[in-house]
């Protein structure tokens, strides 16, 4: 009967069975019978089949019974035997029997609560390490399909797009313009290159443990100088940063550069990077033709340079005008 625990039952069966076997307890002991450890046992039962109240409420309803129980079987053993207990429990004396009864069982039952509440809030605490946990994993995994779209938009997304262009063009020239149609098929398998190209560098640079910010920046910039009409002038310094910080900001740039080739129409980019005594500071500047403001709605690229900006803790600010250009602000904390 010790060993059941209808933790599931009904709040009555529970206080019942409690009850019941507290009752057969005491009954036991005034017979001289030893179930003080079955008697705390069912003091922890009580704690966590009904709480830590009722099982107070129970400690101390159960004391007087229990004191006087203990009475009569040192009762049965003093008129069997002439020796003096050593603890003082002699019945021949009740005040100073019923006082170190009562604090002998005060003491070991209010241990034993103790005890049973040091082990569920012990419980509580494992399971919510473990929600904490899935909660964590959860997000990780968000987290890493998040990155991974943006993997996906900075490395093909732009080429992609270009790639389908091109291909539409040359299904449609293809019977009138065979000539323009294979130029179209030229450039397309040109983009297909750039695309592989493009996956095997941002897998590279993901795997780099000595990742230069400041020359990837650079390079980044000469090559739009060197496949663009723009005119592009820059100025990089940076100080050293850990890779993952590093590689969102070149990330960062990328998109910003590829916004402004894109969608921009302009025909002078400015880019500046540099250190602050509060930050990292980047700022990309062209002469396009601007946006509104009140009607704009980020496409997925900008989307993902926030994203990025709030990853690294820091603040994307857009000044823009219709017809005067953009202005990308740029603040991360060191």
């Amino acid at each position: 009967m010790s060993w059941v625990f209808p933790i599931n039952r009904p709040r009555w069966q529970r206080l019942s069975y409690i009850v019941l076997g507290l009752l057969i307890i005491v009954w036991a002991r005034s017979l001289d019978v030893d179930l003080g450890i079955l008697q705390l046992i069912y003091f922890g039962k009580s704690y966590f089949l009904l709480g830590h109240r009722s099982a107070i409420v129970l400690v101390i309803i159960t004391a007087i019974p229990t004191v006087f129980s203990e009475y009569l079987g040192n009762m049965s053993l003093v008129q069997q035997s002439t020796g003096v207990d050593p603890l003082g429990l002699n019945p021949n004396n009740p005040v100073r029997f019923v006082f170190f009864a009562l604090a002998i069982y005060t003491a070991v039952s209010f241990f034993t609560i103790m005890l049973s509440e040091m082990i569920v809030t012990q419980q509580k605490n494992y399971q919510k390490i473990e929600e904490l946990s899935g909660q964590v994993e959860s997000l990780a995994a968000t987290l890493e399909r998040t990155r991974i779209a943006r993997e996906i938009h900075d490395s093909l997304g732009h080429t992609l797009t270009d790639l389908d262009t091109q291909l539409a063009v040359a299904q449609t020239l293809r019977s009138h313009n065979p000539d323009q149609a294979f130029q179209a098929v030229d450039t397309a398998k040109f983009l297909a290159k750039q695309c592989i190209e493009d996956v095997s560098q941002a897998l590279d640079r993901m795997r780099q443990s000595d990742f230069d910010l400041n020359q990837a920046l650079i390079a980044l910039l000469e090559q739009l100088l060197q496949t663009s009409t723009l005119q592009v002038q820059w100025k990089v310094k940076l100080p050293e940063m850990p890779i993952y910080q590093s590689y969102q900001i070149y990330c960062i740039v990328k998109e910003g550069l590829m916004n402004v080739q894109k969608h921009a129409q302009a025909s002078q980019v400015n880019f500046f990077a540099y250190q602050t005594t509060t930050g990292i500071i980047l700022e990309l500047k062209d002469n396009g033709i601007g946006f509104d403001r009140t009607a704009f709605h980020p496409s997925f690229g900008l989307q993902g340079m926030i994203e990025r900006v709030q990853l690294l803790g820091g603040q994307l600010d857009i000044e823009t005008a219709h017809t005067q250009g953009t202005q990308i602000y740029i603040t991360l904390p060191l």
